[in-house]
């Protein structure tokens, strides 16, 4: 018999706010590049920023019975993160579900795996972020695990993580990490400010971030 936990330890509801104006590309920089979904998993319709603490959801190929379990466990505020197998053949999110899904004030879903009833989606303004679009519908009989890690577009996601989704892609911040990553995104936002000031002011890139050492290291010379 398989066993779930119903809750789990969410980030306090201030790094939501926080994290509200840090775009995902410099999220993905000061955590060195990684724990940014891959690039297949894009938003459905173009909306807003959303930032929510991850229910990670795994679902048998075109399956979605975890997923209503996973509708049915969530609080005010998660964030769903499914591990659909980036199956295609078939939508295991629609419109009943993105209507359950509001009406328990959930904040968005992202799926490794396709979606269906897009138009709708749209006009509900829900937010939904996807490997693709199928109008097949998913089953309801099969296993899988719900508050339990996963992998979601290559990137591992607890219970509890912080997701951060926009138009640039889906950031993945490790709850015993936020605060660090947090300092650390607001550091590089000071830098990049000063970046944008110099150049404004005749400076170009290659001279602010001193690339001339890269040029010596990799043995290129420019001639005059």
């Amino acid at each position: 018999m398989q066993e779930f936990s119903k809750g789990f330890k969410r980030p306090h509801k201030s790094w939501n706010e926080k994290y509200s104006d840090i775009p995902t590309p410099v999220i993905g920089d000061v955590m060195g590049r990684f724990n940014i979904m891959d690039e297949r998993i894009k938003p459905i319709w173009k909306g807003d920023r959303y930032v929510g603490p991850a229910l990670p959801i795994m679902t048998y190929p075109s399956d979605n019975f975890m997923i209503h379990l996973g509708v049915d466990l969530a609080e005010e505020g998660d964030f769903l993160i499914v591990d659909a197998g980036n199956y295609q053949n078939a939508g295991l999110w629609g419109e009943v579900l993105t209507v359950n899904a509001m009406e328990k004030k959930i904040k968005g879903i992202v799926i490794d795996g396709a979606v269906r009833d897009v138009k709708e989606i749209e006009e509900l303004k829900f937010p939904v972020f996807a490997s693709g679009i199928n109008a097949r519908g998913g089953y309801k009989s099969n296993p899988g695990t719900v508050n339990i890690p996963i992998s979601c577009g290559g990137v591992a996601v607890s219970p509890g993580d912080l997701i951060v989704a926009d138009e640039n892609g889906i950031a993945v911040v490790p709850q015993n990490d936020i605060e660090i990553i947090y300092k650390k995104c607001i550091e590089k936002i000071d830098a990049e400010t000063e970046i944008m000031d110099q150049l404004r002011h005749g400076k170009n890139t290659f001279e602010i971030m001193g690339l001339d050492n890269t040029l010596e290291r990799l043995g290129i010379k420019i001639n005059s």
